[in-house]
């Protein structure tokens, strides 16, 4: 990185995250005004009042400029979905364990006394809690009569409905080709040709009132950023700051209204189209999708770039990826607990196939990964596309990124993720167009919002099947009851009472939602997002009303997949092929954590096999634990008639799912941490790295549409050649062969790690990848960091 890059980096790593009231002010204002207005008219009118008015800064050195706070890494507030929860956490927010935010006294203030009371009652979080029966709060809330509420952490979906939705590739591109002005003209056409004496036709004028409300707005937050960056150039003594200025104030005044030309003029267009989704929506994952497709005409045709071409287009990069590490999100404590380090999932997508299938790689593919590894920071997430004629440039070059120990980049096994596409309806060039989202979520070109979704705690299902039904950290009898357990004289009855209760949770996770999705549709509106999705202005119907081109979802997550094949497995070995125990005395051996009975916990531990090994029997038993899950998920649709899509993608949910859950047949006692995502239990998986992925490429992995997630962590020595790193490849190459969905690896030591525990200030700039996101280690909770320490550490590939 040059000395430009460097400067703002190092700015940006000494910021201290902190709170922003601006959007809360703005909106609160609009909606007190404006009661008697349809939601989507309100919220695109306090978007036009905060493009219009928000404080705006250009900082010092910067080229894209734009961001939705004045300050680096502050969180805004959104009180249409926060207020529920944020009051009670107003006071500790600064000095929470958990991802701590700084809020002036002033703000604070603002917020208790004028901006939360108008919005409580009014939230998702707040009407569910009121709505859902007490047998559905019971799998929800750990105290179902109390609010604020505590998470359950047996089915979830709380972290979801208290920070927003996003999951979603936004349309950058109609932006690029298109700009805001030939958009508005097609909301102005389409709202002319509708008659207003039909009341059918009245939403739909409504949508394009909007829709041209908040594009008008967008062009001119473009307009004030070039007013400001004249006004800096004609202060600026230095010749060459003052031509950058000039620049700017250029490209702002043609983007986003135009569309781009050169390569800075896209990039600008993007980041403002970026910047204006974040403010219309709170929420995670808002995620740049194929930027190395839709950004390769205007790097490649931009005969401004001249003979440093590469050079300077890398710097407008690397400045653009800085812009992508200034965001923050605001989330209660339980969230930050589900997903720590606060990540945002802005997943940029490099490689793969075009639609016709041939090889999509290009020179900008190469720009992304440097551009990364120039600058080992936390976003945007870098992914990789992996198919079978991917070039070997592009895979040693992500290697080489993996080598340098941050997280990036994360692998995808491109023909795999193809074929669970067209698995949705989609034809075979649309499912090649694939942009992952989030984590390792595949999104559809087209494709709207999931306006909810959720988490189940496995391992509780079979807590639940063992004890009648009973919950017993509560003592409770929450799930089905599916009989004493000393008459399932087979194993056979045992899975089925397992599968009784886990379908169970399912179907409540789904009341839960559909509650939700109703929710979402009365309460939250996106205007500007619904504007630049593909078929939304067409339709005249926003996100909200279904207007999207596809709305598959919600996605569901299955948690502890691993603990409960490993511990149905044990079950079926030890008590009824071998005999070795009766199945009521295990149950009495759990009910006591093991308390006197270690020899029998080491011998299920260590001598019952393991998922991992490349054993089928055990890793077969994983496979039916996960897609017994998937197939209840399957069977709902959303609120649109989409169906429902499950995956494998804890986050760091593993860590306070683990606390609620008792000891298992696995030889885990209570309240430890489930084996990470589809990994192994750790320190089980004792064949290698090859075993295994082998292990984890037998679950059958096509079927969950909403994609599985694997952590591995490989010491450095394996990778400090040119012979390791394309063992490395190759061992990426294998596990896709073997239908594994996606790889991501830490390379880093267990010895590193607790030096970085002890003296955290000397390694502030160490980042690892915590599950479908990387993360600073020394700012994570030191429960998260040692769930990462005991990952196993594979020494040989």
């Amino acid at each position: 990185m040059n000395e430009r890059v460097s400067k703002i980096r190092q700015q940006l790593q000494e910021s201290i995250p902190s709170v922003d009231i601006v959007r809360a002010r703005v909106y609160t204002k609009v909606h007190r005004e404006w009661r008697a207005l349809p939601l989507i008219t309100r919220n695109a009118l306090a978007l036009k009042e905060l493009f219009e008015t928000m404080p705006i800064a250009i900082h010092e050195d910067e080229l894209i400029v734009g961001a939705p706070t004045v300050e680096r890494r502050a969180a805004q507030v959104f009180p249409e979905i926060q207020s529920g929860w944020l009051a009670d956490e107003l006071e500790g927010l600064g000095t929470r364990e958990w991802d701590p935010l700084a809020l002036t006294p002033e703000d604070r203030r603002e917020l208790e006394e004028t901006i939360i009371p108008f919005w409580q009652g009014r939230t998702i979080n707040e009407r569910i809690f009121q709505q859902l029966g007490d047998d559905t709060k019971n799998f929800l809330y750990m105290n179902p009569d109390e609010y604020p509420r505590k998470p359950s952490c047996l089915v979830d979906n709380f972290s979801l409905l208290e920070k927003g939705i996003g999951t979603t590739v936004p349309n950058y591109k109609v932006m690029l080709e298109k700009g805001a002005k030939a958009l508005l003209a097609e909301a102005v056409e389409a709202r002319s040709k509708l008659d207003p004496t039909d009341t059918e036709n009245i939403d739909k004028i409504v949508f394009y009132e909007a829709a041209e409300t908040v594009l008008k707005a967008f062009m001119r937050l473009a307009e004030r950023y070039a007013d400001l960056a004249l006004a800096l150039a004609a202060e600026e003594e230095r010749p060459g700051r003052r031509a950058e200025l000039l620049e700017i104030a250029r490209i702002c005044r043609k983007v986003p209204a135009e569309p781009s030309d050169s390569f800075h003029e896209a990039l600008q267009s993007f980041w403002f189209t970026h910047m204006a989704v974040r403010i219309d929506l709170s929420g995670h994952s808002l995620s740049p999708g194929r930027f190395d497709q839709y950004m390769r005409p205007y790097y490649e045709n931009d005969a401004s770039l001249g003979e440093t071409k590469k050079e300077r287009a890398l710097e407008l990069l690397e400045l653009l990826y800085l812009k992508f590490s200034e965001l923050m999100l605001l989330v209660s404590t339980p969230t930050s607990r589900h997903y720590a380090g606060v990540p945002q999932w802005q997943n940029l997508n490099v490689g793969g196939v075009k639609p016709d299938g041939t090889d999509a790689t290009n020179d900008l593919s190469y720009l992304c990964i440097e551009a990364m590894s120039d600058l080992a920071i936390v976003q945007p997430d870098i992914s990789i596309r992996v198919h079978e004629h991917t070039p070997e440039k592009l895979l040693l070059a992500a290697c080489r990124l993996s080598r340098q120990g941050t997280g990036h980049p994360k692998y995808y096994n491109d023909e795999l993720i193809t074929l669970s596409m067209t698995s949705r309806g989609l034809s075979i060039e649309e499912a090649r167009n694939f942009s992952i989202m989030g984590c390792v979520e595949p999104r559809a070109y087209g494709e709207g919002i999931h306006l909810t979704g959720g988490h189940v705690n496995v391992p509780i299902a079979l807590e639940l099947a063992l004890n009648n039904g009973v919950f017993l950290l509560t003592g409770k009898k929450i799930g089905v009851e599916t009989g004493d357990p000393a008459t399932f004289d087979t194993f056979d009855k045992l899975w089925n009472a397992f599968k009784i209760q886990l379908d169970n949770m399912v179907n409540h996770l789904f009341i839960i939602d559909a509650y939700a999705e109703r929710a979402y549709v009365d309460l939250i509106s996106t205007p500007f997002l619904s504007v630049i999705t593909p078929d939304c202005l067409g339709r005249g119907r926003s996100l909200q009303q279904g207007g999207a081109r596809y709305n598959f979802g919600p996605a569901v997550n299955l948690f502890g997949c691993t603990d409960t094949g490993d511990s149905l497995y044990a079950i079926k070995k030890v008590v009824y092929e071998k005999k070795e125990i009766s199945l009521t005395e295990l149950i009495k051996i759990l009910r006591k954590n093991f308390e006197g009975h270690e020899d029998i916990r080491q011998y299920l531990l260590n001598k019952v096999d393991k998922y991992g090994n490349d054993i089928d029997e055990v890793d077969y038993m994983v496979r039916d634990v996960a897609q017994t899950g998937n197939d209840a998920v399957m069977r709902y649709r959303n609120i649109f008639g989409g169906q429902a899509d499950g995956g494998i993608i804890p986050v760091t949910s593993g860590i306070a799912f683990g606390l609620v859950a008792g000891a298992l047949p696995s030889g885990r006692k209570s309240g430890v941490a489930y084996a990470d995502s589809v990994s192994p239990m750790p320190g089980m998986d004792v064949n290698g790295p090859t075993a295994a992925l082998r292990s984890v490429g037998k679950m059958d992995l096509v079927k969950l549409k909403n994609g599985t997630l694997l952590n591995i962590k490989i010491n450095p020595s394996c990778v400090k050649d040119e012979a390791g790193l394309r063992k490395f490849a190759d061992l990426i190459r294998g596990a896709f062969n073997d239908k594994v969905w996606h790889v991501q690896a830490n390379c880093v030591t267990a010895d590193t790690l607790r030096a970085a525990q002890e003296k955290p200030a000397e390694y502030k700039d160490l980042l690892v990848r915590v599950a479908g996101y990387s993360a600073y280690f020394a700012n994570l909770h030191k429960e998260v960091q040692e769930d990462i320490i005991k990952r196993t550490e594979f020494s040989e590939l």
